[in-house]
């Protein structure tokens, strides 16, 4: 056995004859379904999430706090480590996400589904150009403060390859750095069977947000330093959402600005009535083409399930096209 392996084997050893009494581990899980009827189009069944958890706790020798979390979804399995120092934590690993997009949640949001800056599909909070990152959480006076540091990602010209027509399976070539076919309504027709598509690359992605209180109301704040290596603009994207509640109403506010001429800003108010929560939220996108969006919930916890109904009304500025009404069921169940 080499040196190395001595050494793993030493620390699992340690790692395992730990006192029980200190560790906690969970197992949990979640699936989130939808049933959706868009413009009267008949329904239309789904996922949003389809998850399970696994976390375990323990605390070293030197009084320091270590947890794990992972995470198997459909992008696949996420993990995180972190360290508690007393001076904050460190968190590592491909779950951790940007620092904006821990705290982007939107208040103006009271659907079951998720939703948040990117409601009408705008917002770049840096989380998915993060990757593994290393995150840095405390509290100051109150207030949870996050900075966070993503992988960078090198360019890549990609490699010539072939296509697979997806409708007659006719093959074509495909060169490096080209873009899929598509038909006039930009929906791709083809499947790539060879070869590398092109990738732009970016520098390590950097992240800040805070949430605090102030004067009653819930405030949360951050940015996030998007630096591309092509064609593609440097952006550095923010938001600010307040959250205050008044005579048991639950009012939201929230501002996403791309720093890409897309600004999208959303308002709303809820609350529980005869056992059940409801709300409406408004949202408006500022950009090259604007739109507005109207959601009216009514939903329900159950113990283990929860139960949602949305009713959604899109208004896309000077056409019709994208103009939808939609109503969405929902059913969320965890264990």
């Amino acid at each position: 056995m080499n040196r190395s392996k001595i050494i793993a084997s030493s620390a699992l050893a340690s790692v395992m004859a730990a006192t029980a009494a200190n560790a906690e581990m969970s197992i949990s899980g979640l699936y989130a379904g939808t049933l959706t009827d868009a413009d009267g189009g008949g329904l239309a069944s789904g996922f949003s999430s389809n998850s399970i958890y696994v976390s375990y706790s323990d605390s070293m020798d030197n009084g320091m706090g270590v947890s794990v979390a992972m995470s198997l979804t459909a992008a696949g399995l996420l993990t995180d480590v972190n360290f508690d120092t007393g001076m904050g934590v460190i968190g590592l690993g491909n779950g951790q996400d940007s620092s904006v997009d821990k705290l982007d949640g939107s208040p103006a949001c009271f659907s079951l589904n998720v939703c948040g800056g990117a409601e009408m599909g705008q917002f770049d909070d840096g989380d998915a150009k993060s990757g593994d990152s290393v995150m840095y959480t405390n509290s100051i006076m109150g207030w949870t403060v996050k900075v966070s540091r993503g992988e960078s990602v090198a360019s890549s010209a990609g490699t010539d390859g072939m296509q697979m027509d997806i409708d007659d399976g006719t093959l074509t070539t495909l060169a490096a750095g080209a873009d899929l076919t598509t038909n006039a309504d930009d929906e791709v027709t083809t499947v790539r069977l060879s070869g590398t598509a092109a990738v732009e690359g970016h520098d390590a992605v950097m992240s800040y947000a805070t949430k605090g209180s102030f004067m009653g109301a819930t405030i949360a704040a951050g940015l996030s330093s998007i630096d591309m290596n092509g064609a593609t603009a440097d952006t550095d994207p923010s938001f600010v959402t307040v959250s205050y509640s008044l005579a048991g109403l639950d009012l939201g506010y929230a501002m996403y600005d791309g720093d890409n001429g897309n600004e999208e800003t959303q308002m709303g108010v809820g609350a529980s009535m005869g056992g059940m929560d409801v709300g409406i939220g408004f949202y408006s996108l500022d950009a090259t083409t604007d739109s507005d969006k109207m959601r009216v919930s009514v939903s329900k916890g159950m113990g283990a399930a929860s139960f949602g109904l949305d009713y959604t009304e899109t208004d896309v500025s000077g056409t019709d096209t994208g103009d939808a009404d939609e109503w969405n069921f929902m059913y969320v169940v965890g264990f």
